[in-house]
């Protein structure tokens, strides 16, 4: 041991470990899913979607899973040619990135991120059954957003996020990206094992 101390070796340091980007050693995994509920702008109209989604969770801080948001909603649009009331229907989901910040914290915020594609269709507000579709598309979407998150019990969370869904590569003029990017807020439930 006095050794050590001669060269300025303490013996601290030699326990000590490195500080690196992926640890070694034990790691705790859990996971999580529950409802979402979260209004929305869609073509000028405000929006109401239900969802769902669920995580496997990685040393309590990264979540890497899936979720899925869908809605229904009156718009104006064109149909033949004149414009009028109408029926839209959207959905979308995709695989979820987040970064879960002091998950110990009785109130924590998360970053994170949706990765993914939906599709929408636009009726004539009278047609019933609907039998055809006046304007059917698909698009992709990337929608980031931050929450914060109250940890209620050892197995729920509930949080609010706020975030904005940028849409792309729809093909029908009368729902361009535009109309289907829009911000969002969203009160979400989780129950699981963090």
């Amino acid at each position: 041991m006095g050794f050590l101390f001669v060269l300025g070796i303490s013996p601290s340091t030699l326990l000590a470990q490195d500080q690196t980007l992926i640890r070694s050693g034990t790691r705790q995994f859990g996971g999580f899913g529950g409802p979402m509920a979260r209004v929305t702008t869609v073509a000028g109209e405000t929006m109401v979607m239900g969802g769902a989604g669920g995580a496997f969770l990685i040393d309590r801080r990264f979540a890497i899973g899936g979720a899925g948001f869908a809605g229904t909603r009156a718009v104006d649009a064109v149909f033949d040619g004149t414009r009028r009331r109408g029926e839209m229907d959207i959905g979308y989901g995709g695989v979820t990135f987040e970064i879960i910040t002091r998950p110990s914290r009785l109130v924590h915020a998360t970053i994170g991120a949706l990765l993914g594609g939906g599709t929408v269709s636009v009726y004539p507000d009278a047609m019933r059954p609907r039998d055809r579709n006046d304007a059917d598309d698909t698009f992709g979407v990337v929608e980031p957003q931050v929450a914060l998150e109250l940890n209620v019990t050892q197995w729920f969370r509930v949080g609010a996020a706020g975030g904005y869904r940028a849409a792309f590569g729809s093909e029908s003029d009368r729902l361009a990206d535009k109309r289907l990017s829009g911000a969002s807020g969203t009160l979400v439930f989780r129950f699981g094992r963090f």
